[in-house]
């Protein structure tokens, strides 16, 4: 009776979402009871989708019976919908399809046997671990023997179409750099939801992790046992590492709130809050360098009583479009647009329709700076497995292109979702997990060199001040387009953190830039310019960097002979070759000629070279201090001259680069070598340290 009770208890503990419960009572109670009540409470838990307290029990059942197929069934299920823990998941349900039954009874304590779902769930191991033949073999095998009776037909049956697309993108692979964003973000709790800015310098996410003072702990989800969200930002540092994150000032250790994007100048975030029906989007905007109290979004029919769990809003401040599972949809959650009014209201929502929505569900919308690139996330049948990261882009007609799968490794066989990127489309971050991470769920940063945006102006820049004065908050830039006949009016405000803005232009136009402030209601424009975008280039940037006196509100000096590559300022002087990323150059032992390893790399300084018209680079070639020193002079010049030559053929105005050999005259290292004291050459380098004198620069010269 005691037991009983006990149990009894603790159901109508879990009923109260909001309840402070306590595992340690709850392992004592599983402790003391007997295996016939851990199977009923199990399967009960599983039935009302408390899965931590079922995988609790379900561990003390395997504990009991280690090799009962029923058992360990059980507890991969709940390993697998928890954690998505595939590794610990596996040798679980190979001893569990030693013994399966189309008639497993769960409620018995007699049933020896694991349900045929068992097959189901192996099948998916293998697909999320992508050996795809495995796992087509165990699905088809579930339809096989179900014969119909399972509510997994139609999953297994949409994993066989994701096999297929997995098989083709894990042969075909595209070159992502994956990264794993480290300890200092990732943590073994989940951390999700990315948004990064613009510029690449604020990381904005989701973690459940404990407070310091612990103040959130007794609020952990009664279903997972995961702790409430909160939202975090963490900066990168001058070493381009991240800084420890920082918990937003508005989150409240007794709610949800998770990140949903912010806007391009930082100054407003969009958060999810599920207080108001079944989840909706709210804002919070930056005030005296914080974020404030959270405010219900307001526009008409966007927050109704069902999920509306993610938002993006355009850079221009324009358009929004949210994710909701309300009726009327094409299936589970839809994607849907509204459009800001003359009158400064919102539009009604409008769904995407079926080019982008599916019968399944697609999430996690973010707009690019074009205003015309969407990457979302949608689980269909044109997946790898779970979701996967989808780009659609909107063509001068207004009709959006057919999504494309971004395709492996930046989708996986698992879960791919919230992913945004830097102004330039080159780096991205999303959440997954993946084998190596640190919890259930971690960040990663995904670089490329081909999402580039395309057909795209930017301007952007800097406000500095005077003995580092705050920027006003009043203080904004116009940018009038003189010749769009749209009439839109964009105003662009610097991030008040780094001063730092960005607006996306047309290409072939010319624009007026006003900057202005406004005190005690009076607007003053304090700076003019007219400029025009080119015609021809693929991407096209506008930089001008304003030193501003906030005494007098007077510019002070208006620069524009710095650009920003990669969202890193560049100056003369500087190596390109480091803000890029660019591999070790190669040549074969005593050759000047380019490998093809090397051209890779040389395309990337080709590729900015074309973007960064202004730039001249002198490409400096060095070599260890092994050999002759005359030998080693002329084998650098030769390289040097050789990959410049590379690059000429490549760029319009190619008197812009030109190669200069250095010989081991200016070495890193200064290691024992020919000429050297004997005491000196008693010294040795390894390998790895004369090749960091074997090098390739690339010095920025000058900049137009």
């Amino acid at each position: 009776m005691k037991k009983i009770l006990l149990i009894t208890t603790f159901f109508l503990i879990l009923f109260n979402l909001r309840a402070q419960y306590d595992s340690l009572q709850l392992v004592k109670a599983i402790n003391s009871s007997s295996e016939k009540d851990l199977v009923a409470d199990n399967s009960r838990m599983i039935e009302e989708g408390y899965y931590f307290h079922a995988y609790l029990m379900a561990k003390k059942l395997v504990e009991i019976n280690p090799e009962s197929s029923n058992y360990c069934y059980r507890l991969a299920f709940l390993t697998l919908e928890l954690y998505s823990d595939f590794i610990t998941a596996k040798p679980l349900l190979e001893k569990a399809i030693l013994n399966v039954d189309v008639n497993f009874d769960m409620y018995s304590v007699n049933e020896k046997s694991a349900s045929l779902d068992a097959y189901y769930h192996m099948g998916r191991c293998y697909h999320l671990n992508n050996d795809i033949p495995k796992a087509r073999a165990f699905y088809t095998k579930f339809l096989e023997e179900t014969k119909g009776k399972s509510p997994m037909i139609a999953q297994a049956n949409l994993r066989l179409l994701q096999c297929d697309v997995a098989e083709k993108l894990l042969a075909t692979p595209k070159k992502y750099r994956v990264k794993n964003l480290g300890k200092v973000v990732n943590t073994n709790e989940p951390e999700y939801s990315p948004v990064i800015s613009l510029d690449g310098s604020a990381l904005y996410f989701t973690s459940r992790k404990e407070w310091p003072g612990k103040e959130s702990n007794k609020f952990r989800d009664p279903s997972t046992n995961f702790l409430p969200e909160d939202i975090y930002v963490s900066y990168l540092d001058f070493d381009s590492t991240w800084t420890t994150p920082t918990k937003l000032d508005f989150c409240d250790p007794e709610q949800m709130e998770a990140s949903i994007s912010v806007s391009s100048d930082e100054r407003r975030i969009y958060v999810y809050q599920d207080i108001i029906g079944a989840g909706d989007i709210f804002f919070s905007d930056l005030t005296d360098n914080k974020f404030k109290e959270l405010n219900h979004f307001k526009a008409r029919n966007v927050n109704t009583k069902y999920w509306e769990p993610h938002s993006s809003v355009s850079p221009d401040g324009l358009i929004m479009y949210f994710t909701s599972d309300r009726p009327g949809g094409l299936g589970g959650r839809d994607i849907y647009k509204i459009q800001k009014l003359p009158d400064g209201t919102w539009s009604q929502p409008i769904n995407m329709g079926p080019k982008i929505n599916t019968p399944y569900d697609e999430d996690c919308p973010f707009l690019a700076i074009d205003n015309k690139s969407l990457y979302f996330s949608s689980n269909g049948p044109k997946s790898m497995g779970g979701f996967d990261v989808f780009l659609t882009i909107l063509d001068n007609e207004g009709v959006w292109s057919d999504p494309i799968n971004l395709g492996y490794p930046l989708n996986s066989t698992n879960d791919d979702v919230f992913y945004t990127t830097t102004v330039n489309g080159l780096k991205g971050y999303l959440s997954s997990f993946r084998e190596g991470g640190y919890g259930e769920k971690d960040i990663y940063e995904i670089q490329n060199d081909f999402l580039g945006l395309n057909q795209l102006a930017v301007f952007k820049g800097r406000i500095k001040t005077l003995n580092d004065k705050a920027i006003p908050e009043s203080m904004g830039i116009f940018v009038n387009c003189l010749d769009c006949g749209d009439g839109v009016k964009r105003n662009v405000f610097p991030n008040l953190r780094n001063g730092l803005y960005y607006s996306a232009l047309e290409p072939c136009r010319q624009y007026e830039l006003i900057f202005y402030y406004v005190k005690e209601g009076k607007q003053t424009d304090f700076y003019k310019e007219n400029v025009s975008t080119d015609c021809y280039k693929k991407y096209d940037e506008i930089y001008r960097e304003v030193l501003l006196d906030v005494d007098k509100m007077e510019v002070v000096k208006y620069d524009t002979t710095k650009v920003l590559v990669n969202n890193v300022e560049v100056k003369v002087g500087d190596d390109i070759g480091k803000v890029i990323n660019i591999n070790p150059i190669y040549f074969d032992f005593d050759k000047f000629n380019i490998r093809p390893d090397a051209a890779i790399e040389l395309d990337k300084i080709v590729k900015i070279m074309n973007e960064y018209p202004g730039i001249e680079i002198e490409l400096g070639s060095h070599t260890d201090c092994r050999g002759k020193m005359v030998y080693n002079d002329w084998l650098s010049q030769q390289r040097a001259t050789s990959s410049a030559n590379y690059i000429k053929e490549r760029i319009k105005n190619p008197q812009r680069i030109y190669g200069k050999g250095y010989g081991e005259r200016n070495l890193k290292v200064d290691c024992p070598c020919e000429g050297k004291s004997e005491k000196k050459q008693a010294q040795k380098c390894a390998e790895e340290v004369h090749q960091l004198n074997r090098r390739t620069e690339f010095l920025v010269i000058k900049l137009k």
